[in-house]
């Protein structure tokens, strides 16, 4: 099956990839891609985000040479942001794993490794609405500076969810085939990580607000 079944029937698509032991390029090329696009986004807002850190520092009377050495920091996410994505990828991989072994999940961890690939594509398809966010961000902080970052984080956390409910979708139907477990097993596995995942965003989301 072509890549693009995974949209129409992700079902019928991970059954393919785990029963046809399809090789994992396809899936770790889209895990690359997703790291890629994540460093470009770093590289649009970490040089904005360090300039207002640093003005935040001297605000703060900070003295110039610890407020430079702390807003320095910020630009290692260019680097960072793409290792997060693959970090990710294992960590994601082995918790499904691990979650779907009190199942009765039986299949190799390379099967798990290779559906949870996929589930980077959603990622990749709301990159668009990413980049433009990111521009608008960085051009905010370069004025404004970091009061400016609480008008961007309720549409970034609308998109982290949506991105979460179709992520949703793809390891339920990819742990399934992987860990040969019925759909109704699937669907709890995968509905665990995500429910936590969706927690851990919300709390993220209010603990700013009340900073």
């Amino acid at each position: 099956m072509g890549l693009l079944d995974i949209l129409f029937d992700p079902d019928g698509f991970f059954k393919v990839e785990v029963e046809e032991k399809k090789p994992i390029y396809r899936g770790l090329t889209v895990v690359l891609l997703s790291a890629f696009l994540s460093a470009v986004i770093s590289s649009i807002t970490s040089p904005a985000m360090a300039k207002a850190i640093y003005r935040f520092m001297l605000s703060k009377s900070v003295s110039p040479e610890v407020a430079k050495t702390i807003a320095s920091t910020v630009k290692l996410s260019v680097v960072l942001s793409p290792l997060i994505v693959i970090v990710s990828w294992l960590l994601v991989s082995a918790i499904l794993y691990g979650i779907s072994a009190l199942f009765g999940g039986n299949g190799d961890f390379s099967d798990t490794l290779k559906v949870v690939a996929y589930s980077f594509i959603p990622g990749i398809v709301v990159f668009p609405f990413k980049l433009y966010i990111a521009i608008q961000e960085a051009k905010a902080l370069e004025t404004l500076g970091l009061s400016s970052l609480s008008g961007f984080r309720d549409a970034a956390v609308i998109l982290n969810l949506a991105v979460l409910a179709w992520q949703f979708m793809l390891w339920r139907y990819g742990i399934k085939h992987a860990r040969k477990l019925s759909s109704r097993d699937a669907t709890i596995v995968a509905g665990i990580l995500t429910i936590a995942l969706v927690a851990l965003t919300l709390y993220g989301l209010f603990n700013h607000k009340n900073f």
